[in-house]
């Protein structure tokens, strides 16, 4: 699917608040609802956006997350196996000598207890972590060079941290602090 301008601002606006109102994201893009309604419905349908949920900040959550590196010569199979296990939250198959990734969500002790006999049953070498510390960063940044941002004053791509300015529910993003100012002007000149 190739995108263009118009696409790349609607998933803008969905990555910045994927609770956005089709008129909400209407007004910010500059385009009509109908119009952004079949946008949404297209990139939906191509299967580029997944689905839209909420984001659960687990710091508030009750319990313990722990993180578990298994060793398996059929990894898809265990893989598969660890899904099927209520605290497990994550699989990742990846290289490397251990090559599943779990993450768990444990509610107390005995629950850890129980996650790592349902793993020992595996007769598998594995290696368990409890976090300690999260640290998580928006998924925006990664996106800009998918998303191609132009500058909505000189039009060029913006290849670092795009500066934003809101004016009637309208977001418009610069590339520099000099493009951001001279828009600026000219909105006041207006």
């Amino acid at each position: 699917m190739k995108l263009d301008e118009i696409d790349n601002a609607i998933l803008r606006v969905l990555l910045s608040n994927a609770r956005a109102s089709i008129s909400d994201i209407a007004r910010e893009v500059g385009i009509s609802r109908p119009t952004a309604r079949k946008r949404i419905q297209r990139l939906l349908s191509s299967g580029l956006i997944k689905g839209f949920s909420a984001i659960i900040d687990e710091s508030l959550l009750k319990g313990f997350q722990v993180v578990c590196w298994i060793k398996a010569s059929d990894a898809e199979k265990i893989a598969s196996e660890l899904e099927k296990i209520n605290e497990v939250t994550r699989v990742y198959v990846t290289s490397g000598e251990r090559n599943i990734i779990c993450i768990a969500r444990i509610p107390d002790m005995m629950s850890l207890e129980s996650l790592i006999n349902k793993l020992s049953s595996y007769n598998l070498p594995f290696e368990l972590s409890i976090v300690l510390k999260s640290i998580s960063k928006p998924i925006f940044p990664e996106f800009l060079s998918i998303l191609k941002l132009k500058c909505d004053y000189c039009g060029k791509e913006i290849v670092s941290k795009a500066l934003t300015y809101t004016i009637h529910n309208r977001r418009f993003y610069f590339c520099c602090p000099t493009c951001l100012r001279e828009f600026s002007k000219r909105l006041k000149s207006k």
